[in-house]
């Protein structure tokens, strides 16, 4: 088994394990275009004839959230900054800048939304950490 094959099967295991224990969470992610899409669909001119595009389908995951993360950075003059930075499993999807995550409670309703802003240096063949800014959701 290569080294990138059993961090995901570990990875897996331990998203499963976290989120059976509620410390991780169930979410949805929209790539940019989809991101972009909704934006269409929303525009859309209900007078207009032409159909608006059909809404895209977002994938479903298990994200780790961790809020108040302090990011001291690794230059000569390092400043603590509180960030939210979201984990996701290369497994189950490819974030990307811009992407949305949407977290969801156990019910399946949005609890909160993210913009993919940055990704941080905590990356590898299995996991992909990327600090976020939160969005108005609603």
């Amino acid at each position: 088994m290569s080294q990138a094959a059993f961090l995901r099967q570990f990875d897996a295991m331990a998203f499963g394990a976290f989120a059976n224990a509620g410390l991780a969470d169930a979410a949805r992610y929209l790539t940019p275009a989809q991101v972009q899409l909704l934006a269409q669909i929303a525009a859309h001119d209900p007078d207009s004839p032409d159909e608006p595009p059909a809404a895209p389908v977002p994938v479903a995951c298990t994200v780790l959230v961790d809020h108040n993360v302090e990011d001291f950075g690794d230059d000569a003059a390092p400043v603590s900054v509180n960030r939210t930075r979201i984990t996701f499993q290369r497994a189950a999807l490819a974030p990307e800048q811009g992407g949305r995550v949407s977290i969801l409670d156990s019910a399946g309703a949005v609890t909160a939304l993210y913009v993919l802003v940055q990704r941080t240096g905590r990356n590898d063949e299995s996991a992909s950490a990327w600090w976020v800014q939160e969005v108005a959701h609603g």
